[in-house]
């Protein structure tokens, strides 16, 4: 059988790029200290795609500049892999290897302060907006491999901005022990936001539940199911969630009421903001949200998100909602089972926005008055609807 052109195998990786490291402070001592820095890179293909240049730039340690040529060689059905940085300024030993299963492996020799070793980099991609790199030396030609760099990529759009793929959603209310919610929000805005996001996954909002003072609740989007076990394993395996996780930890008596969803039509996921994210310090939003979960027996699961946008939908705009989202359960197996999503339940969500509380409970009011609102959710509700009434933190992105 001919070998598998893998001539396009790198083609993922053209583009702009937000690249988030972290790298082993000492290789082959045994050390488990990890340095994180970010950086900005770029890469373009070369010679009608047979190769391609990447050029990597960082203000880490006084500053740091690196450059990857990649060249496919057909004969061989392989990739050559050379580095250069301007800490040396010269091409260190190419690694070469290949993609299986969407996986690339490369393997080479080098020179560590003085002691030979195989060098080992790894390739994957779980979706069109990010990738993850990872370097390796063995010191016992392949018997055992200690991980010293891991990158992290994420596409940048020509805004400047991070590109998200919320194709999977995770809901997430978590009950809190008592007086402890402005304890999370404040480390959760410090330290998890951007560490979450440059990993792979998106950060899409965070919110006070005004009926509960001890309820956090927030949402996070993935591009995929892999896309997740990947960002999933990234963080909460890093050096950032294991240094804040025993404080984050601390002030949870629950975090397992987990939603896994994805949008119910095709246009009916959250659009993209158009504003940044607010930075550290800035002012609450005066926003709010009503965010209702049906949760429905199996007579009713198939035909809700139509009954919703047939009969539902126009009462709650009737009232005074800005719907702007409607997602249904995802099914899919959870693939990172270290963290529990219900599988008890099959649900409707939906998101309204609002310009204030005030235009919120007026609009719950009129709804919960409603003869038509009663009528129109009809059969196959296992309970009541629940209708959270949310007010973004300082730092959501959704407000």
């Amino acid at each position: 059988m001919p070998a598998r052109d893998g001539r396009h195998d790198f083609d993922f990786i053209h583009g702009r790029w937000q690249v988030h490291n972290q790298r082993l402070r000492q290789r082959l001592a045994g050390s488990s200290d990890w340095e994180l820095f970010e950086a900005q890179d770029e890469c373009r293909p070369l010679l009608g795609g047979v190769g391609n240049l990447e050029e990597f730039h960082t203000d880490w340690d006084g500053g740091y500049e690196g450059l990857a040529l990649r060249l496919y060689d057909p004969a061989a059905s392989e990739w050559r892999i050379h580095w250069a940085s301007n800490r040396s300024g010269r091409l260190d030993p190419p690694v070469a290897g290949r993609f299986e299963n969407g996986v690339g492996t490369f393997y080479g020799n080098d020179v560590h302060q003085g002691q030979p070793v195989r060098v080992r980099f790894e390739w994957s991609h779980a979706s069109t907006h990010g990738a993850h790199w990872q370097q390796a030396f063995s010191v016992d030609d392949g018997a055992t491999w200690e991980t010293n760099w891991h990158m992290w990529f994420r596409l940048l759009g020509d805004d400047g901005r991070l590109v998200h793929e919320d194709n999977v959603i995770e809901l997430r209310q978590y009950a809190l022990q008592p007086g402890q919610r402005e304890v999370l929000i404040e480390l959760f805005e410090r330290e998890f936001v951007e560490t979450q996001e440059a990993v792979g996954m998106h950060v899409i909002g965070q919110f006070r539940d005004l009926d509960d003072p001890d309820r956090f609740v927030w949402l996070r989007g993935f591009a995929s199911m892999d896309a997740r076990r990947e960002a999933l394993q990234a963080f909460y395996f890093g050096p950032v969630w294991q240094r804040h996780r025993e404080q984050a930890n601390a002030t949870m008596i629950d975090s397992d009421n987990v939603l896994l969803l994805r949008a119910a039509a095709a246009d009916a996921g959250l659009m993209p903001t158009a504003a940044p994210r607010p930075a550290i310090g800035a002012a609450a939003s005066a926003g709010a949200l009503c965010l209702g979960i049906c949760s429905l027996d199996a007579s009713a699961e198939l035909g809700f998100a139509l009954r919703f946008d047939r009969q539902l939908a126009p009462l709650l705009q009737q009232h005074g909602a800005n719907l702007i989202a409607r997602y249904v359960t995802d099914a899919s197996a959870n693939t990172f089972p270290r963290l529990p999503v219900r599988e008890d339940v099959r649900v409707f969500v939906w998101i309204a926005r609002f310009d204030d509380v005030a235009q919120m409970d007026t609009h719950l009011q009129a709804l919960r008055a409603s003869p038509a609102w009663a009528q129109a959710l009809g059969d196959g509700l296992t309970a009541p609807p629940q209708m959270l009434r949310l007010v973004p933190t300082a730092r959501s992105e959704l407000r």
